[in-house]
């Protein structure tokens, strides 16, 4: 069982070792790696920002096991992105952690529709985002990438 809680500014330092994790970086449609001082402004300004939430979730024994970012993107559509630590990957958390994250935003945010977007090759992602209910809408070109383009409302 996961639990969650919004990121604060303590938690900079582990926002960017995941975000700078190799695999993160391979997945990303950016994969240039993060410099920190440009990651703690990025930080510092989302935990801030009232149209995003930052959800850091942790297992039963409090280690923390990855982060999902929702961010809105007009008064009617959100885009979601995960990110797992890599000692916990494999273990089912990313389709626990989208349900949970996806329907805390949508019950808070009445009427939005999340757009997720996965790389073609990102096939575990693509998994557990149907796990988690999100629908396939279609495959597109997302950031010059070919992408499953998935959607979810509440």
């Amino acid at each position: 069982m996961l639990t969650f809680r919004k990121a604060t500014l303590a938690d900079t330092k582990l926002y960017f070792d995941w975000a700078n994790d190799s695999s993160v970086r391979e997945q990303s449609y950016n994969t240039n790696t993060i410099d920190f001082e440009s990651h703690k402004k990025w930080f510092e300004s989302k935990v801030e920002d009232d149209s995003c939430m930052l959800l850091l979730f942790q297992n039963e024994e409090k280690l923390n096991v990855g982060q999902i970012r929702i961010q809105k993107e007009n008064e009617k559509e959100a885009l979601i992105g995960i990110s797992i630590a890599a000692e916990h990957r494999g273990k089912g958390f990313a389709k626990e952690m989208l349900f949970l994250a996806s329907d805390y935003f949508l019950e808070n945010n009445k009427g939005y529709l999340i757009n997720a977007y996965i790389k073609e090759q990102n096939r575990s992602s693509k998994q557990a985002f149907e796990k988690a209910g999100f629908e396939f809408d279609n495959m597109i070109n997302y950031e010059n990438c070919i992408s499953f383009h998935f959607t979810k409302k509440g």
